[in-house]
């Protein structure tokens, strides 16, 4: 099974309505699709986005394409259930990816750079097709090949787990810090520059899982 993480830059023109509202407005970080079901006739999306809610239902509101939507709180955003339809350009995206042997796996993140970044799953020939079968004027950037692994290959190694999961216990990351390195290297029971080497490592896979890097 193969896998291709991707990045597709989308022209300013093509965007979805949304997608330029989150490109244009300080108020909304990131849109990410959680969920979806393009069975029907309207296209179904469970949706989770980073910023100000209030603002979103205002636009959200103004787009035609849009025929039901309601939100919810999340711990940090807000979930957003939302049926639409797609336009012609939207459709062509969408007949490009989904095809036969391949799947886009959620979630697919919306940025703020005009970007999609998604990961599709299926044989190697048909992932090949799927990218050269996008319009030309859409930019892809291919960000990492290989098998197909939920944690896209930045797990933590067990003993740096073991490192986070004491720093977690011991309040190395609560604002304020309750505990430090030194809290830390006790419950692992050595030295507090192996403590703080093993954070280190640990925390540059998981920033590199969150920025889709290679760690």
């Amino acid at each position: 099974m193969h896998a291709a993480r991707v990045a597709l830059e989308i022209p300013h023109e093509h965007l979805h309505p949304m997608h330029r509202f989150v490109c244009e407005s300080p108020a909304v970080d990131r849109e990410t699709i959680l969920e979806r079901d393009a069975g029907g006739e309207l296209t179904t999306l469970l949706l989770h986005v980073a910023g100000d809610r209030r603002r979103y239902e205002r636009t959200v509101e103004e787009v035609p394409q849009v025929e039901e939507w309601t939100t919810t709180d999340a711990e940090e955003g807000f979930y957003v259930y939302v049926r639409t339809r797609l336009r012609d350009r939207e459709r062509r995206y969408r007949e490009a990816l989904d095809r036969d042997a391949v799947l886009v796996v959620p979630p697919v993140e919306l940025r703020s750079d005009r970007t999609v970044r998604q990961t599709l799953v299926g044989r190697s020939d048909a992932l090949s097709a799927a990218v050269e079968a996008l319009p030309a004027a859409v930019d892809v950037e291919v960000l990492r090949t290989g098998t197909y692994d939920r944690s896209l290959g930045v797990r933590p190694s067990e003993r740096q787990r073991e490192a986070l999961a004491a720093a977690w216990a011991a309040g190395y990351y609560e604002v304020p810090r309750e505990g430090g390195i030194e809290a830390v290297a006790e419950a692992l029971d050595c030295a507090t520059s192996t403590a703080s080497d093993l954070l280190r490592r640990a925390e540059r896979r998981v920033v590199a899982a969150a920025l889709d890097e290679r760690a």
